[in-house]
C-alpha cells in the first residue's frame, strides 16, 4: 500500500524586507534614504546630458575689447580649471537706430551686422567684435564639447514697426513688420552662415525669439533689445521662414529651437499654438524658467512631440539657506538648477549671464558702469569684472555653480532624483556623480542607496563649497557595502564621485500584463484618460489620477511567486506616493501589504525586491485613508496617483501531491482516490491537458498522470 498526502501551497510571508526608494525633502536634521538607479533616467534626449552654459550677451559685449579680460573669462567660465561650461548662447544683435541713445547700460547696447541707408541694406562684418572675441576664446577653452547657439532679441530697427529695436510703442504688440518675416529670417541665416564659413564657428542651433509673448519690450527702453511675437501665427511664421532661409544656405542640419518664453507655462501654450509646419521645423524646445511651475507638463509635452528640451535662461537675486551669508545666492542657484533639471529632465541648463556687473571709473561709451556688488546678498550673475584692475572677482554663487558644472559632464546619463539631489552616471568611466545641497544651518545626514547598480566602489571623492570652502576636496567618504551615508554641513553644496560603478542589476521574468483584468476606484472627474487602467499600460507618461481611498488592481489569472515590483510616480506629483502600498492577495479580498513607499520617489521606475518568498494572484496599489501624516504631502487626503506598475515573477507551482489510498497490483489508483486527485488538480488550476505518464516509484502522482486518471474514471 502506498500513501498519498496533499500539501497546500505556501502562504504569503508575513514580513518582507524591501529596499526603500526615492528622495524625501524632510527637515535638514532628519536622516533620509535616497535610492539612485541606472534604470531611473531622464526621459528627454535619451537621458544624455548636453551640458552647462551661459548667454554671452551682454557681458561679452562689455569685456571683449580686452584680450586679457576675454582670456580670463574664457578660462574662468569655460576652462577645465574653471566652471568648464560648454554652451555659449551668442546674441545676434539687431542694432538700434543710430540716432537713438536711450540704452544706458554699458553692456546691453548690442550692435547689428547691417547698415540701412536709403532703403539699401549692406553687411558690416566688423561689427560685434567684442562678443565674437570672447566667443572665440571660449571655444578654445571649452574644447570639443563646445556648443554654440545663435539667438536674437530683436530684428534690426528698420524691420520694426516702431523703428526701434527695444520694442513696439505698445509693448504687448508685434514689432516685426508684417512684410519683414522673410527679411528677418534671411538676416539671421546670413549671420549664421558667415560665422560658420568665415570664422569656422560651428552653429549647433538658432533661435529667432527671446521671451516673445510678453509685454516687456517697449520702444525707447533704457535696457535692451526686445521684440514681441504673438503665440500662434506670428511665432509659427518666423520659425518656418527661418527654416527656409537656413535650408537655402545648406544649413538644414542646424537645429531651430523655440521659443524661449519667459515662463514655463507660457512655453507650453506657445508650443501647442504653433502650426504643424512650425512644430515640424522645431528640433528643440528652449524655455526660460523665470515664471510658471509646470515643469513636468512641459517635459511630457516635449516627449509626446519628440523634441529635446533645454532650460536656456534664468537667473535672479534669489537667496536660500538659514543665515547663509555669502552662500545664500549660491544655495538659491543650487535649488533652481536641481528643480529645473529634475523637474523638466532638461538636457542642458544655461545661466543668463555669468557677469552682470562691471567696475570702471571711466565707464564705457559714455555710459556709467554699475560698480561692485554686495556678494553677501542676492545678485545677478556669478562674478564681477573690474576693468580698472583687469580682474574678475568670483563669488560663492560661482563656486556653487561649479559644484554641478565641473563634475556632471556632457555625455553622462542623468538619473531621476527629487528633493535636494542631482545625479549622473558616467557609464564609460564607471563613475557616479551626486550633487546635493543643505539649506539648513545644521548638519544634515542622508544615505544614498546604490544597490540597484551591479557594483560600486568602496569610497566617494567628496568636494564641497561652504562659507569656509571653495571646491575643497575634503577627503573620501566611505561606502558601507552599497550604501553611501553622508553628512552635509549647514549651508553647503557637496559633490560625491563614486568610482567602480557598473551597470544595473538585471531583472528577468517580467510578467506580461496585457489582457489582464484591471479594476479600481474612479479617477478625478471620472476621466477615462486618467483611469485605473493607466497604471498598467506600460507608458510612464500616462497615469491613474485617483483620489482618496483609491486603488488600482490587476488579476493575473493565476498565482505568481514575485521576484520584484516596479513603480513609477505621476510626474510632478511624486509626494503623493509617500505611504502608498503595494499589496497582494490570493482571492482579491484579503490583502497583505508587500511594500510601503516611505520616501518621495523621483519620476521614473523604482524597483523593490522581496527578501523572502511572496506570492498571490492579485496585485494592487492603494493609499491609506485620511489626511497624509508624512509632513511632505500637503494634500488634504491621500490621493491615489501612480503612473506605472511593473511585476516580475514566475507562476507558482505547488509541490508534489500525495493522496492516501490503495493502488492495485497493476499500479493503478482506486477510483475514489482518482476522483479526489482529479478534483484537486482541476480546481487548483495547475493542470490543463498534460500527457499520460506512469506513477513515480514512490507513489507520488505528478500532474502528468492526469490523463491516466481520466481513463480510470471513465471506466
Amino acid at each position: 500500500m502506498k500513501h498519498w498526502k496533499k500539501r497546500i501551497c505556501a502562504g504569503m510571508a508575513a514580513c518582507i524586507a524591501l529596499t526603500a526608494t526615492g528622495l524625501s525633502p524632510l527637515p535638514a536634521q532628519a536622516a533620509k534614504t535616497i535610492v539612485l538607479s541606472p534604470d531611473e533616467t531622464y526621459a528627454i534626449n535619451n537621458s544624455v546630458f548636453e551640458g552647462w552654459g551661459t548667454s554671452l550677451c551682454w557681458w561679452a559685449n562689455r569685456v571683449g575689447y580686452s584680450d586679457s579680460l576675454a582670456q580670463q573669462c574664457a578660462d574662468t567660465f569655460f576652462g577645465e580649471n574653471g566652471l568648464h561650461l560648454n554652451i555659449a548662447r551668442f546674441n545676434i544683435g539687431g542694432g538700434d537706430n543710430p540716432s537713438h541713445n536711450h540704452i544706458t547700460r554699458t553692456d546691453s547696447n548690442m550692435p547689428g551686422y547691417t547698415k540701412y541707408q536709403n532703403g539699401q541694406v549692406t553687411y558690416d562684418w566688423s561689427a560685434d567684435h567684442n562678443q565674437r572675441n570672447v566667443l572665440q576664446h571660449c571655444i578654445k577653452a571649452a574644447g570639443d564639447d563646445m556648443i554654440v547657439e545663435m539667438f536674437s532679441n530683436s530684428p534690426p530697427y528698420y524691420m520694426c514697426k516702431s523703428g526701434c529695436s527695444t520694442g513696439n510703442n505698445n509693448p504687448g504688440a508685434n514689432n516685426l513688420k508684417d512684410d519683414c518675416y522673410d527679411d528677418f529670417a534671411e538676416y539671421l541665416a546670413e549671420v549664421c552662415k558667415h560665422y560658420q564659413d568665415y570664422w569656422g564657428i560651428k552653429v549647433q542651433s538658432v533661435e529667432a525669439m527671446n521671451e516673445p509673448y510678453t509685454n516687456f519690450w517697449g520702444a525707447n527702453s533704457y535696457k535692451q533689445e526686445g521684440c514681441h511675437f504673438d503665440i500662434g501665427n506670428s511665432e509659427s511664421t518666423i520659425i518656418t521662414e527661418l527654416q527656409k532661409s537656413m535650408a537655402k544656405r545648406g544649413m538644414s542640419d542646424v537645429i531651430i529651437s523655440a521659443s524661449d518664453e519667459t515662463s514655463i507655462d507660457t512655453q507650453i501654450d506657445a508650443f501647442k499654438a504653433l502650426s504643424a509646419d512650425a512644430k515640424n521645423a522645431v528640433g528643440r524646445i528652449d524655455t526660460h524658467t523665470y515664471g510658471g511651475s509646470k515643469r513636468s507638463q512641459l517635459k511630457d509635452l516635449a516627449i509626446s512631440a519628440g523634441k529635446n528640451l533645454w532650460m536656456s535662461e534664468v537667473d535672479g537675486k534669489g537667496e536660500a539657506g538659514q543665515n547663509a551669508g555669502a552662500m545664500a545666492p549660491g544655495l538659491w542657484l543650487s535649488e533652481r538648477i536641481t528643480a529645473d533639471c529634475n523637474g523638466m529632465n532638461a538636457s542642458a541648463w544655461v545661466l543668463w549671464q555669468v557677469i552682470d556687473s562691471h567696475v570702471c571709473a571711466a565707464g564705457y561709451n559714455g555710459k556709467k558702469d554699475g560698480g561692485m556688488l554686495n556678494m553677501n546678498a542676492g545678485f545677478w550673475g556669478t562674478a564681477v569684472a573690474d576693468h580698472d584692475k583687469d580682474t574678475i572677482y568670483l563669488s560663492k554663487k560661482y563656486y556653487c555653480f561649479g559644484q554641478y558644472t565641473r563634475y556632471i559632464r556632457p555625455g553622462m546619463i542623468m538619473l531621476n532624483c527629487s528633493g535636494n539631489t542631482m545625479a549622473a552616471y558616467d557609464k564609460e568611466n564607471g563613475k557616479l556623480v551626486i550633487v546635493t545641497y543643505n539649506t539648513s544651518a545644521n548638519t544634515a545626514e542622508q544615505t544614498y542607496d546604490l544597490s540597484a547598480f551591479a557594483s560600486v566602489g568602496t569610497s566617494a571623492q567628496t568636494i564641497r563649497t561652504s562659507n569656509s570652502e571653495e571646491w575643497k576636496d575634503v577627503g573620501p567618504t566611505a561606502l558601507n557595502g552599497s550604501q553611501l551615508p553622508v553628512k552635509l554641513p549647514g549651508n553647503s553644496v557637496t559633490t560625491f564621485i563614486v568610482d567602480g560603478v557598473k551597470g544595473s542589476v538585471e531583472r528577468e521574468n517580467k510578467i506580461d500584463l496585457s489582457g489582464k483584468t484591471i479594476t479600481g476606484t474612479d479617477s478625478w472627474h471620472s476621466t477615462a484618460s486618467t483611469s485605473c487602467e493607466k497604471a498598467f499600460d506600460g507608458n510612464k507618461s500616462t497615469f491613474f489620477d485617483g483620489v482618496g481611498d483609491g486603488y488600482t488592481q490587476i488579476d493575473l489569472g493565476e498565482s505568481y511567486d514575485f521576484e520584484a515590483f516596479g513603480y513609477c510616480p505621476r510626474s510632478g506629483f511624486e509626494p503623493r506616493m509617500i505611504d502608498g502600498m503595494i499589496q497582494v492577495s490570493d482571492d482579491g479580498q484579503t490583502w497583505k501589504t508587500a511594500y510601503t513607499i516611505t520616501n518621495e520617489p523621483g519620476f521614473g521606475m523604482h524597483y523593490v525586491t522581496p527578501s523572502e518568498p511572496v506570492s498571490g494572484r492579485y496585485v494592487r496599489y492603494a493609499v491609506p485613508s485620511g489626511a497624509p501624516k508624512n509632513g511632505v504631502n500637503k494634500d488634504d487626503v491621500y490621493c491615489c496617483n501612480i503612473a506605472e506598475l511593473e511585476l516580475y515573477g514566475t507562476p507558482h507551482v505547488s509541490e508534489p501531491v500525495k493522496i492516501k489510498g490503495d493502488v492495485d497490483a497493476n499500479g493503478k489508483l482506486e477510483i475514489a482516490d482518482a476522483v479526489m486527485l482529479l478534483k484537486y488538480l482541476l480546481t487548483s488550476g495547475e493542470v490543463t491537458d498534460p500527457e499520460a505518464a506512469d506513477m513515480n516509484a514512490d507513489g507520488i502522482l505528478t500532474a502528468a498522470d492526469l490523463s491516466l486518471l481520466k481513463g480510470e474514471i471513465l471506466k
